[in-house]
């Protein structure tokens, strides 16, 4: 079964406005097992006539939002009026719940001319009643394909949706089985590095991958019926990805999950920062509640303010503040400054110029615990905003590898 969503507005196509509708109501009828295409139109009747006659070629239901108001650029029920040949009449339903309406808010009786635009609906047509704004949507149904016009104000297009429109479809086509879904959040594998993975593991043909990028990491969304061959997929996919998924849950970000384990293991932790100058810590706090596991965290930018956190002059000297040897000492030297059980270090060169010999976008992070305390090297040259970002997210990826086991490296 296939469903199409017209989005209906010049503020749209132009870009001056962002369509919300069809992003936060497709995946309702995604999960449900449809097909869901999607157009965006302008508020011209031609235009809106001929996306119609697109939607209806393919489509089971179709589902528009926009230009049900009353002013003059509001012409789809006057383009629908057209498309299906039939007059516009107002409509007694969406008449009286209009009265209703003014009556309560004003204490008036009559409905100002502007405003009885929106009860013009195709005859035949069912009216949508809106019960948090004014414009009525209505209903068509025509040649065994159905019609949803909805307003494209998105807090009315979301009750409206929820309520009648996504309610009568689920009844109508309760003989559609819902897809299963899958979601993996993936730190520190690229898109096509996934994607290769999975072709490993081979694809079933009754299995649909989405892969959406928000850098620095990944997620994942396997969709497919619920059966035997999706379940064993996932597993499979879960255990060859094992090193690299951090979560199972799509709202959920590293910090959040690094943050999750702190506080249940009751661990600590505290930043020194050279390269991130405070990205670190900044990621950390932006988790609500990070006042329970993080103690503080210094930018020690300078190479005075490292010697004072507690590196050793000689090491500077004889390896370079962007060195392992830095970066254990740095994050071992605030471990014990704050009293954390563990301390995070971060050192590098964020460009665009060489430091020290050492190229643009070498950078090192620091790990320390009671038990441990170690360095690791990376080299990315993506410019001084996103390697701040992306060492800030390895760090938390290494604390979180480090402690998800137990904790034996407190």
């Amino acid at each position: 079964m296939k469903v199409s969503f017209l989005a209906i507005g010049e503020e749209i196509i132009s870009g001056f406005r962002e369509e919300k509708n069809i992003r936060n109501s497709s995946p309702y009828l995604y999960s449900l097992g449809f097909s869901i295409y999607i157009q965006c139109v302008g508020d011209k009747k031609e235009d809106i006539k001929f996306a119609l006659k697109q939607a209806e070629s393919f489509s089971d239901i179709i589902i528009c939002s926009g230009g049900l108001g009353s002013t003059e650029d509001d012409l789809t029920r006057f383009a629908v009026s057209e498309y299906f040949n039939v007059p516009l009449e107002e409509n007694r339903e969406a008449l009286e719940d209009m009265k209703a309406k003014i009556k309560a808010r004003s204490g008036k009786d009559d409905i100002p001319e502007i405003l009885k635009i929106q009860c013009l609906l195709p005859a035949g047509s069912k009216p949508i009643l809106n019960k948090s704004g004014s414009a009525p949507g209505f209903k068509i149904e025509k040649n065994g394909k159905v019609f949803y016009f909805l307003p494209g104000v998105p807090q009315e297009f979301s009750e409206m949706f929820q309520n009648f429109v996504l309610r009568e479809i689920k009844e109508k086509f309760s003989h559609i089985k819902p897809l299963e879904e899958k979601v993996f959040k993936i730190f520190g594998l690229t898109e096509t590095q996934i994607q290769k993975y999975l072709k490993d593991i081979g694809i079933p043909e009754c299995v649909k991958i989405s892969y959406l990028p928000s850098s620095p990491e990944v997620t994942i969304r396997i969709t497919g019926e619920k059966n035997e061959r999706f379940s064993q997929f996932c597993s499979k996919v879960k255990e060859e990805l094992k090193n690299f998924i951090y979560s199972e849950n799509e709202k959920d970000n590293i910090s959040k999950v690094v943050g999750q384990i702190l506080k249940e293991k009751g661990f600590s932790v505290s930043t020194a920062e050279s390269l991130t100058g405070g990205e670190l810590a900044n990621l950390i706090t932006d988790t609500p509640g990070s006042s329970n596991y993080f103690k503080g965290g210094e930018i020690v930018y300078s190479n005075e303010a490292k010697i004072r956190l507690g590196v050793k002059r000689e090491i500077i000297e004889k390896f370079g503040a962007v060195s392992y040897e830095c970066a254990e000492e740095m994050a071992k030297s605030v471990r014990e400054k704050y009293g954390s059980d563990f301390g995070l270090s971060t050192t590098g060169v964020a460009g665009p110029d060489p430091l020290e010999g050492k190229p643009p976008g070498l950078f090192y992070i620091g790990f320390s615990s009671k038990n441990e305390t170690a360095a690791f090297e990376f080299k990315f040259n993506i410019g001084r905003k996103y390697i701040k970002i992306l060492c800030s997210h390895i760090a938390l990826k290494i604390l979180l590898d480090k402690i998800k086991d137990n904790g034996k490296n407190r």
